[in-house]
């Protein structure tokens, strides 16, 4: 998840004076330095940026430095952390954990942040987007602190609605299956522009769409539900969009990047993917489309609408204090700093996607980001695609694996999801 923004420069002063005002009076003096782990976007939207340093004021008001420990790869984060806090005593103070790798089993390895949390509580606790707050809970315990997030829209092309003659946006399910038909169409060169491109290989695309006729793969209790009847209709859908050409050809093996190029060359005309991408995609010195795109919460169907509220899938990461952590007070300070309402506002100037709803309402965020309001509706609503067991990520694959065979042909829609729960009810313990 990357989120680059050009915003304009931010009081890091003032959000550095917040920051030190939440640190008690307990003195810190004899730490001299905090080891952080994470990507290195981590590390870019904690400190560079039109927000400024949103660690300033924790290293004032400490007195420790911030030593980053940073991949470039999300797969080595995590093998390095669990190691780590698998270890008797590591050198790994905090650090950044996706919800996909928050499972029981891992968040055992983490300090409950409970007694923390009472001894110097985070400022505004009710702030943060409930569905980020609950994969994060194990044996009654919090265990981590939402710090940054991508959540799913729907991102179209202006451009092409007005190619195709189309004034209206969808504004029930229905509708919008009609309006991805209408934008599969061949230019006069031969170009062919399809109607919705997304990659295949994450659960969250497709529950992006299923999810408008009530369909999932698994509900927030751990009940499986691929095989009923709104996620087959679902599936059904994008078997019919793939034979008819709505989706491309080798939508299977297609990856982000091409899914970048296909919407900025005006080769696609839809896509899901996070709202961050945006800016990507109206980066004028890309394509000639620079601008012409925007965000929509996909519509619920028709039968369903007033009664059933959207759930925008959504991957966040969260900062967590290893169990056998060495300077557990002063992680936790770090971990106040970050998500105070002045440390998350300015990461989000930096291009973090804000945990808070409340950052939403921020002037220069919402000059930054013309699409806020939308996001802040997204997040407050959103739910994570699978909820969190230990075979969360082989459930994930095997989902994907017959889920694909059911959108390529290779299976019936309804056979793909009866397989699909067979195989995944055993890992489920």
């Amino acid at each position: 998840m990357t989120f680059q923004i050009s915003r304009r420069r931010f009081g890091a002063l003032a959000g550095a004076t917040a920051a030190s005002a939440l640190l008690p009076a307990a003195s810190f003096a004899q730490a001299k330095t905090l080891t952080a782990l994470g990507h290195r976007v981590h590390q870019t939207a904690a400190t560079t940026g039109p927000g400024g340093d949103a660690t300033e004021g924790f290293r004032k008001a400490s007195g420790a430095d911030v030593n980053w420990v940073t991949f470039g790869d999300v797969n080595a984060v995590h093998e390095r952390l669990l190691r780590e806090a698998s270890l008797s005593e590591t050198s790994i103070d905090v650090a950044y954990l996706v919800n996909g790798r928050a499972v029981p089993r891992n968040l055992q390895l983490f300090e409950p942040l409970d007694a923390l949390m009472k001894q110097a509580p985070i400022e505004a606790f009710d702030d943060f987007a409930p569905g980020l707050l609950a994969p994060l809970n194990a044996d009654g315990a919090l265990r981590g602190i939402p710090v940054r997030h991508a959540t799913n829209a729907l991102i179209y092309n202006e451009a092409l609605l007005e190619e195709r003659g189309i004034t209206k946006l969808p504004t029930s399910f229905e509708e919008l299956i009609e309006l991805a038909r209408k934008l599969t169409f061949k230019r006069d060169d031969g170009t062919q522009v399809y109607g919705l491109a997304f990659t295949a290989v994450f659960a969250s695309n497709f529950l992006t769409l299923a999810r408008c006729l009530g369909g999932d793969y698994m509900t927030s209790d751990g009940k499986i539900v691929a095989a009923e009847p709104p996620m087959v209709k679902a599936l059904t859908l994008l078997a019919d969009f793939y034979k008819s050409g709505v989706l491309p050809r080798n939508f299977a093996t297609v990856n982000n990047e091409e899914i970048t190029t296909w919407m900025q060359q005006g080769r696609a005309a839809m896509t899901i993917n996070p709202f961050a991408r945006l800016v990507t995609y109206n980066d004028p010195s890309k394509g000639k489309y620079g601008g012409r795109f925007k965000s929509l919460l996909p519509p619920m169907s028709a039968d369903l609408a007033g009664k059933v509220s959207f759930a925008p899938t959504v991957e966040f990461w969260s900062l967590m204090i290893p169990k056998n952590a060495k300077q557990k007070p002063l992680s936790w300070e770090f971990i106040r700093a970050l998500s105070s309402k002045a440390g998350t506002t300015a990461m989000a100037l930096n291009g973090n996607g804000p945990t808070r709803l409340s950052t939403y309402a921020d002037e220069k965020l919402k000059a930054a980001m013309p699409y806020a309001a939308d996001e802040a509706a997204a997040l407050k609503a959103s739910r994570i695609h699978l909820p969190a067991f230990d075979e969360q990520a082989r459930a994930h694959d095997i989902f994907i694996e017959e889920t694909q065979a059911a959108v390529l042909g290779r299976k019936p829609a309804q056979q793909a999801m009866d397989d699909a729960t067979a195989r995944v009810k055993p890992l489920l313990g």
